[in-house]
C-alpha cells in the first residue's frame, strides 16, 4: 500500500477528497519506489490566492495533482517521497498568458512553458488552423497548455475583416445565425468564444458591429455550454454592448477616452474581468491611456487577468514570462501581489479554468514555476526561473543537485 502524507487533522479532509477523485500517480510522473510524491521543501510560497506568502513553505505533488501546499511543520513525508531543497527560490503557480495569438505555433508553445507560462489563451485562429493543430500535436508537458476561442465571431464588414481582412473572422446575419456558429465552433474545438465588439474609433473608421441580440445569443450560447464568452474591445463606447450581453471579460484596455465612474461601476457590479494587453498599446504608442484607464479600474476595485496580444500586431513581442506587459501594470499602480495573481488566478478564471489552475493548492494541477529571488519586492525576480513544472512532469530542471529521496518517516521541523 503506498504511504500517504501525514498532515495535522485541519488538512486531513483535502487529502480525503484528493483520494476520493482518484487522484492517481501517472507512469511518467510517478518514478518506481517515490510512491508518486514530489515534494518542493524550504521555499517560499506565493500562491496566487492573494494571500500572504508562506516562508517555509512544503508543495507536495502526486501524479498530476497537488495534494498540499502549505507550513513545512504541518506535514510529515511518507518514505521514498523524492524531495527537491528549494531554500532560498520562491514557488508560484505556472503563469499563464490570457491573451496571444500564434498559439497553434509548438515551437512558441514550448518557449512559453519553459519560461513558467504555463497556459496561453489564443483569442484568434481560423477554426482550420485550430483543427489541425489539435489532430498533429496532442498535447505534452513541454508545451504550454492551449486554449483557443478560434475566429472571431463578427459581422460582415466587421472587426477584423476591417481593416485587417477576414482570415479569422467568422461573420453571422442573425441571432439565430449567432446560435448555429457559437455550437459548431465550440462542437468542433473551440474552448471558448470571442465576439468582435468594435466600432472602429482607434481605427479613424466606421466599422459594423452585431446586435445585441446577436451578442446576447452568443453569451447565452457559451454559458450554457459551460463555458466564458469574451469581448474584443477598444473603446469606451462599445464597452455598454459588451455589459448589456453578459460577456465574462473584454479583451484590449479601452484607449479612445478616459473611463467614464458610471461604466467603470457597471464592469464592477457585473464582475467582468479585464485583459488590458498593454504592450501592445505601447507597440501602437497609445500606453499612456491604457495604464491611466488601467489604474482607474484597478482602484474602482476591477479586476485584472494578465494579457498582451502577443503577434496580435507587427510589434516585437515578450515570448516566455510578459516582462513588458508586468512593467506597464506596476506603472498603472498594481502591487506585485496584484499583478502575480492577474497572471495566476484571474487569467485562469477567464480562461474557463479556475477550478482547476492558477493557484497552489491542494486539489490543483500541479503547474508550478520556482524563481530564484521575491518577485514581490522586484518583479523582475520573474525572468530567473529556475524550475517548471507542468501537468506534474518537471520539465525545467535547474535543481538537480537539490534532489534527494526520504529515507524514513519524518516531519519537517520549523526553520
Amino acid at each position: 500500500m503506498v504511504e500517504e502524507v501525514r498532515v495535522n487533522p485541519r488538512l486531513r479532509l483535502g487529502l480525503l477528497l484528493i483520494a476520493v477523485l482518484g487522484i492517481t500517480p501517472l507512469g511518467t510522473r510517478a518514478q518506481d519506489g517515490n510512491g508518486g510524491f514530489l515534494v518542493l521543501a524550504g521555499g517560499r510560497l506565493i500562491d496566487g490566492t492573494g494571500a500572504e506568502p508562506v516562508a517555509d513553505a512544503a508543495v507536495v505533488i502526486r501524479g498530476s495533482r497537488i495534494v498540499y501546499a502549505g507550513p513545512s511543520a504541518d506535514i510529515e513525508l511518507p518514505t521514498g517521497a523524492e524531495v527537491i531543497d528549494v531554500g532560498g527560490l520562491t514557488v508560484l503557480p505556472g503563469f499563464i498568458n490570457a491573451h496571444v495569438h500564434g498559439g497553434t505555433d509548438p515551437s512558441n508553445l514550448e518557449a512559453w512553458a519553459w519560461q513558467g507560462v504555463t497556459t496561453v489563451r489564443d483569442l484568434g485562429a481560423t477554426a482550420a488552423t485550430l483543427r489541425r493543430f489539435r489532430n498533429l500535436h496532442p498535447p505534452t508537458p513541454e508545451r504550454a497548455r492551449l486554449v483557443a476561442a478560434g475566429p472571431l465571431i463578427t459581422v460582415p464588414g466587421g472587426y477584423p475583416t476591417v481593416p485587417f481582412g477576414s482570415s479569422t473572422a467568422a461573420p453571422i446575419l442573425s441571432a439565430e445565425d449567432a446560435r448555429r456558429l457559437a455550437e459548431e465552433l465550440l462542437d468542433n474545438g473551440a474552448d471558448l468564444l470571442k465576439l468582435a465588439l468594435e466600432t472602429g474609433t482607434v481605427f479613424g473608421r466606421n466599422i459594423p458591429i452585431m446586435s445585441l441580440a446577436e451578442a446576447s445569443m452568443l453569451v447565452r450560447v457559451a454559458h450554457g455550454r459551460g463555458t466564458v464568452a469574451s469581448a474584443h474591445i477598444t473603446s469606451v463606447v462599445d464597452i455598454d454592448l459588451a455589459l448589456d450581453a453578459g460577456v465574462d471579460d473584454l479583451a484590449h484596455m479601452a484607449v479612445d477616452r478616459t473611463l467614464p465612474d458610471e461604466t467603470l461601476e457597471r464592469l464592477v457590479g457585473q464582475g467582468v474581468l479585464w485583459v488590458p494587453t498593454l504592450e501592445l498599446w505601447q507597440c501602437t504608442g497609445q500606453s499612456s491611456m491604457a495604464v491611466g484607464n488601467l489604474r482607474r479600474f484597478v482602484r474602482a476595485g476591477g479586476v485584472v487577468a494578465l494579457g498582451t496580444d502577443f503577434e496580435g500586431y507587427n510589434c516585437s513581442w515578450d515570448l516566455g514570462m510578459p516582462m513588458t506587459e508586468i512593467g506597464l501594470m506596476e506603472r498603472a499602480g498594481m502591487s506585485a501581489m496584484e499583478i502575480i495573481v492577474s497572471g495566476t488566478r484571474n487569467a485562469a478564471r477567464v480562461c474557463n479554468l479556475g477550478r482547476d489552475l492558477g493557484t497552489v493548492e491542494a486539489g490543483k494541477i500541479a503547474d508550478v514555476v520556482l524563481v530564484r529571488g521575491d518577485p514581490l519586492s522586484r518583479l523582475g525576480a520573474l525572468r530567473e526561473v529556475r524550475l517548471v513544472i507542468r501537468d506534474g512532469v518537471v520539465i525545467r530542471d535547474g535543481l538537480a543537485a537539490q534532489r534527494r529521496q526520504v529515507p524514513r518517516r519524518r516531519a519537517f521541523a520549523a526553520r
